[in-house]
C-alpha cells in the first residue's frame, strides 16, 4: 500500500522525468545504443588482432625512461591527479631531484643532465631566459637580438642523450620504486607510478590469444554477456552512481516544502515500514528504466550471431548485479543525510565522492575492481573489447565491492529509519543540531573578532 503510493509520486513527478532523460542522453553519448556496429568477428590468421598491455621488462623500462626524460628535457609533465590532464612544470630543486632519479637509472651523472647553462637578459617591463652561454645581446632602446650561430642555441632542442639506456645492473623492482618517486614528485597521477607503468608495455595480441578470446566470448559472455557488461560499465559510471541521489534529496524535500512533515510522521504505521518502503520504491523506479534501455541496447546484437546460444537474461543479470548496488548506495545516502539534515547536503557529498571516485585509478585492470570503488570500472586496463578473461580473474573481488556498497545501503537506510522515528517521536528536530553547530561557530568568530 504504502510502497505503491510512494512509487507513483515519484514516477509521476517531473524530477523523475527528468532524471530518465538525463540517464538516456549520458548513455546515448558513449554509443551504447549502437553496439550493432560492434561484431565480433571470428579471428582469421595473418591478421592483425589488436594490442594488450603487458607487464614485461624489457619493454617497460626503456619506454618509461625514454619518456621520462623527454619530458624532464621540456620541463612539462603530464598527469591525470583526477581523471584530467594537468601538466606539470618543476621548480629548479624538483628538476634536480628528477634528474637524480635519471641518473641513478641509468648511471649518467646528474650534472650531464643539467648540464645546459641558462642565460637571462631582463629590463624593467620584462625578463628573457634562453638556453646556451651566449646569443642574446641587449640594444639601448630595450629590444634584444639573438645571434642563431650560438651552437648551444641552435642544439637546445635536440636530445642530449640519444641513445639514453637502464644500467644493465638495476633491477626491476629498483626501476619501479625509482620511478614511483618520480610520480610523488610529479604529485601523483602520472603514467610513472608503479601502477600505471604496464601502460609502457604494449604488445600485439597474437592469433592464439585472439582465438582464444572469441571463445570465451562466445561460451563464458554467450555473446550478449560482453554487451551488457559495457553498458553496466558506461551506466554506473556516468549516472547511476549519483543521480539517484538526486530524486531521493527531491523527494524527502517536497514532503517537507509541502508540509507533508506532520501527515507523515503521525502514520500509524511504523517507522521501518514508511522507510523501507520509499526507498524500495525509490530503487524500483531507478532501475526500470535502467533495465529498459540495457535491453534496447543488448536486442541491437541479437540477429548479429545466429546460431550461437545467446543469453537473452544477460542485461538483467547485470543490472541487477552490477549496476543496482551503485543505485542503491545513492539513493540510501540522500535519504539519511535529508532525512538528518533537512538540507540536500546530501548532493554535494554523493558529487563529490562519484567525482573523486570516477576519476581514480583508470590506468590499471586492479584499481577499477578495488573493494571501495562506488563505480567499478571495466573499460579500462588491458585492452580488449570484452575483456571477458579479465572480469574472470576479478570476479571475487568485483562480487566483494558490490555486496559490501549493497551492505553499506542497507545500514543507511536502518539509520534513517532511526533518525525517522526520532523525528516522530520529537527527540531530534531536523537540522537543529547542524544549525547549533553553526551558530556556535558564529559565536565564536564573533568573540575572536571582538
Amino acid at each position: 500500500m504504502i510502497f505503491g503510493k510512494e512509487l507513483k509520486k515519484i514516477m509521476w513527478g517531473i524530477p523523475y522525468l527528468l532524471f530518465v532523460a538525463v540517464v538516456t542522453v549520458a548513455l546515448y553519448s558513449q554509443g551504447v545504443f549502437h553496439f550493432g556496429d560492434e561484431k565480433i568477428l571470428h579471428p582469421e590468421p595473418g591478421g592483425t588482432y589488436g594490442t594488450k598491455n603487458e607487464e614485461i621488462p624489457e619493454l617497460i623500462m626503456p619506454a618509461a625512461l625514454q619518456s621520462l626524460y623527454a619530458e624532464f628535457q621540456e620541463n612539462l609533465y603530464r598527469t591525470y591527479p583526477f581523471g584530467l590532464l594537468k601538466k606539470i612544470t618543476l621548480n629548479e630543486q624538483e628538476q634536480t631531484r628528477i634528474a637524480e632519479i635519471l641518473s641513478q637509472i641509468t648511471g649518467i651523472n646528474t650534472n650531464e643532465f643539467q648540464g645546459k647553462k641558462e642565460t637571462s637578459y631582463s629590463n624593467n617591463e620584462f625578463s628573457i631566459q634562453i638556453v646556451g652561454n651566449g646569443g642574446l645581446q641587449a640594444e639601448d632602446d630595450g629590444s634584444f637580438t639573438i645571434s642563431m650561430d650560438d651552437p648551444a642555441i641552435e642544439d637546445a632542442t635536440t636530445e642530449d642523450f640519444p641513445d639514453l639506456t637502464v644500467r644493465e645492473d638495476l633491477s626491476y623492482a629498483e626501476f619501479k620504486a625509482l620511478m614511483q618517486k618520480a610520480d610523488d614528485i610529479l604529485g601523483g597521477g602520472s603514467e610513472y607510478a608503479a601502477e600505471s607503468l604496464i601502460g609502457f608495455g604494449t604488445v600485439p595480441v597474437t592469433y592464439e590469444e585472439a582465438l582464444d578470446r572469441y571463445e570465451l566470448m562466445r561460451t563464458r559472455d554467450r555473446v550478449t554477456g560482453g554487451y551488457a557488461r559495457l553498458f553496466s560499465d558506461y551506466a554506473v559510471a556516468m549516472a547511476l552512481s549519483v543521480l539517484p541521489v538526486f530524486l531521493a534529496v527531491i523527494m524527502g524535500m517536497k514532503d517537507r516544502s509541502a508540509d507533508m512533515s506532520a501527515l507523515i510522521y503521525t502514520r500509524k504505521a511504523a517507522s521501518a515500514k514508511i522507510v523501507f518502503a520509499r526507498y524500495l520504491a525509490l530503487v524500483t523506479a531507478v532501475m526500470l528504466p535502467v533495465i529498459l534501455l540495457s535491453y534496447i541496447s543488448n536486442v541491437s546484437v541479437w540477429d548479429m550471431y545466429p546460431g550461437m546460444g545467446i543469453d537473452y537474461f544477460a542485461p538483467l543479470k547485470y543490472d541487477l548485479c552490477y549496476i543496482m548496488p551503485s543505485a542503491m548506495i545513492a539513493i540510501a545516502v540522500g535519504m539519511c543525510l535529508t532525512e538528518l539534515t533537512n538540507t540536500p547536503i546530501a548532493i554535494a557529498v554523493q558529487g563529490l565522492w562519484w567525482f573523486i571516485d570516477i576519476n581514480a585509478g583508470m590506468r590499471s585492470v586492479s584499481a577499477s575492481y578495488a573493494l571501495l570503488r562506488l563505480a567499478p570500472r571495466h573499460n579500462a586496463g588491458t585492452q580488449s573489447y570484452f575483456r571477458t578473461q579479465d572480469f574472470i580473474d576479478n570476479f571475487p573481488r568485483l562480487l566483494a565491492n558490490r555486496l559490501l556498497f549493497a551492505g553499506l545501503s542497507l545500514l543507511l537506510v536502518i539509520a534513517t529509519v532511526f533518525i525517522f522515528s526520532a523525528k516522530r517521536k520529537g527527540k531530534i528536530n531536523g537540522n537543529h543540531r547542524l544549525k547549533k553547530t553553526l551558530a556556535g561557530l558564529r559565536n565564536r568568530k564573533n568573540q575572536s573578532q571582538a
